[in-house]
């Protein structure tokens, strides 16, 4: 037993720590680096999963059919209308800190650590923003999170712990974003004790003890309380007023990592205007990465979004919710422009310094927008629970361990499947928004997938692009909703975790089109 230990310890080790070569466009492999990489991490992948199966399953996962007939969905649905009910939008507003001054006992999310990854340092605030917004029909509730990822299971708990009060007010649907802060306190789980979990996850499972997590105990209790009482402060001071819609090319300040190169290149933005001309809210979106202190760090800060909110609050007195768009491998471009402060420079380092001037930028971008549509008071709105396959090993292997902290079920004989969600909704006639639990390759919405010839498995993505399916509307993704399960990349983009960083973080080779076909199943129920 104590070799196979070290056997997993090492394994884990061995594709934790491997350092990946930069990314190159498809045709600038050759075929044998295609099939040495591709050799390579089957050969890893095999390895990983004989561990894995060699660790019980915990027994909370249920098998897929059980679980589907025990468990009461979050599915729900607006009446899909194409005229307005009502002549006006009703939006209401709260925000709180995350914050509970312990924050040096807890992990801090972004790029997995075999080390044991707990805060040395915090730096500004982890925030929750939630709004509440009806055309009059039904509330819908949005929450944004600092934070790397939630899984759909602490999802679950929050919507159970709102469920007499959202019957109450007729909350129709509570969604539950995050920003995607690589320098955040863990909220996933996936960065707990790596070591501790994978040498005892194999006793614990079979005395079904349940493991233990990334998640600190009193963190995530005052989360879930903060949240909550978001949303009762969000749908109690809701207001009459109009809703406008428009966005400014942030081109210049945005790059794709990875082919195909394609970007949502707008900051896109919800402005509601209160009938008795009161304080604005604004919902921001864009998909842009949060790693301005780096993906490892062990420095607690909001990143961009905190300073992009400062802007915004002292220039335009607005209140301010972001959610994150498709950001696959987006990230941030600072350019040669940004002025930085040197007063932060001095007190935190030019790396912090930098990412808040570029936060500034983009809510400097932000207040330069011209609203270009005034929305009807329509919205519509739908989710669906779907399974996504889980055939990357190596979260097998972190589900198995107690890091993995998403809803998992058995869908076969050593298979096991994540539960998850997507969406869909309308705001007026215009706009359409696609709604993911992870991190959406942008083509999968925006069209340009990887074609069959610059493919490394030679095969086409069958899936036409969402933005050509939505009527005319124009499309935006709210990503990292209701669910974090990692990269969703379009199946023929798959390549090798040994030369990309996206593929050792998604649950397998099929999560785009798992994603693509219950969103285009939830697409065919009400449109």
């Amino acid at each position: 037993m104590k070799k196979r230990f070290i056997a997993l310890l090492l394994s884990v080790v061995l594709v934790f720590s491997a350092t990946t070569v930069p990314a190159l466009a498809a045709d600038e492999y050759t075929s044998s680096d295609i099939f040495i990489n591709t050799i390579g991490e089957k050969a890893i992948q095999g390895l990983v999963g004989i561990i894995s199966a060699l660790i019980k399953a915990p027994n909370s996962w249920l098998s897929e059919d059980k679980y589907f007939e025990e468990t009461e969905l979050y599915d729900t649905s607006t009446e899909f209308v194409n005229e307005a009910q009502g002549d006006s939008w009703y939006v209401g507003y709260a925000s709180d800190t995350l914050q509970t001054g312990n924050e040096l006992e807890c992990y801090v999310g972004g790029s997995l650590s075999v080390s044991k990854k707990l805060a040395t340092e915090v730096w500004d605030d982890q925030r929750v923003r939630t709004m509440a917004i009806s055309d009059g029909r039904g509330i819908t509730v949005f929450v944004s999170l600092d934070a790397f990822g939630l899984a759909s299971s602490e999802v679950y708990k929050i919507r159970d712990m709102l469920a007499d009060y959202s019957e109450e007010k007729n909350i129709t649907s509570i969604n539950i974003s995050c920003l995607h802060q690589h320098s955040c306190v863990d909220t996933l789980g996936l960065n707990g004790d790596i070591v501790a979990a994978l040498f005892l996850s194999p006793i614990r499972n079979i005395l079904g003890i349940k493991n233990p997590s990334g998640l600190n105990d009193e963190f995530m209790a005052n989360l879930y309380n903060k949240v909550e009482s978001t949303v009762k402060g969000a749908v109690e001071s809701m207001e009459e007023g109009d809703l406008y819609y428009g966005a400014v090319d942030a081109s210049e300040y945005i790059r794709d990592k990875r082919d195909p190169q394609v970007i949502d290149h707008n900051i896109n933005r919800f402005r509601f205007v209160p009938a008795d001309g009161g304080k604005e809210t604004w919902l921001v979106n864009a998909g842009i990465h949060c790693v301005g202190l780096g993906a490892g760090g062990t420095t607690v800060s909001g990143d961009y979004p905190y300073y992009m909110e400062k802007y915004i609050n002292e220039n335009a007195n607005a209140n301010f919710i972001m959610i994150q768009g498709a950001e696959l491998a987006i990230s941030s471009e600072y350019g040669e422009n940004l002025v930085v402060d040197e007063n932060l420079v001095k007190d935190y380092d030019e790396g912090y310094a930098r990412m808040a001037a570029y936060g500034a930028k983009l809510g400097e971008l932000t207040c330069s927008i011209e609203d270009s549509i005034k929305l009807d008071p329509i919205l519509n709105y739908a989710t669906k629970t779907y399974t996504c396959p889980v055939d990357n090993s190596i979260l097998q292997l972190a589900a198995k361990g107690g890091l993995l902290t998403n809803t998992v079920v058995k869908s076969g004989f050593m298979k096991y499947s994540i539960v998850t969600e997507c969406g869909y909704m309308e705001l007026g006639n215009e706009i359409a928004v696609a709604i993911s639990g992870g991190e959406l390759a942008p083509e999968i919405a925006y069209g340009g997938a990887t074609t069959a010839e610059e493919a490394w498995n030679g095969e086409e993505w069958s899936f036409e692009p969402i933005c050509d399916n939505v009527n005319g509307r124009t499309l935006i993704v709210f990503g990292i909703t209701n669910d974090q399960v990692g990269y969703q990349l379009t199946d023929n983009s798959w390549r090798s975790f040994l030369v990309e960083n996206e593929e050792i973080v998604t649950a397998g080779p099929t999560a785009g089109s798992a994603f693509a076909t219950a969103f285009y199943a939830l697409l065919d129920e009400v449109r």
